[in-house]
């Protein structure tokens, strides 16, 4: 059962995603800030993550170019989920790695097809 990383600043958006991908049949864990997804990448070796850029700390970007930078988890897809489509957030998300964006509100079809297509690469 492939398992996936969930880190959003936000309650409510962590436990609707959660929900919906235990319903899917995968093994979802949590973190709320981008030093946890971090701490939790490295500990859990999640075989996706779906994280909020916009989180105080160490927002989406950077922990995206952490998680990137180490050799043990850079493997990880890292879908960075954004409220804005802005090109730049785009070409951002490019830079520091990630696999791709999500918007937010994450549509609940388009969240299990991206991770589906995380795992099962063609």
């Amino acid at each position: 059962m492939a398992k996936i990383l969930v880190v959003d600043d936000e309650a409510l958006l962590r436990s609707v995603l959660k929900d919906a991908l235990e319903e899917a049949g995968y093994t979802v864990v949590l973190a709320e800030n981008g030093h946890g997804a971090i701490t939790r990448a490295r500990a859990d070796r999640p075989d996706c993550i779906l994280m909020d850029i916009m989180m105080p700390d160490l927002d989406g970007y950077d922990a995206c170019t952490v998680i990137k930078a180490d050799p043990a988890i850079a493997a990880i897809p890292v879908y960075l989920i954004s409220a804005t489509q802005d090109l730049r957030v785009v070409d951002r998300a490019e830079h520091v790695g990630a696999a791709g964006i999500l918007p937010k509100p994450v549509p609940m079809e388009e969240l299990l097809q991206t991770v589906a297509l995380a795992l099962n690469p063609a």
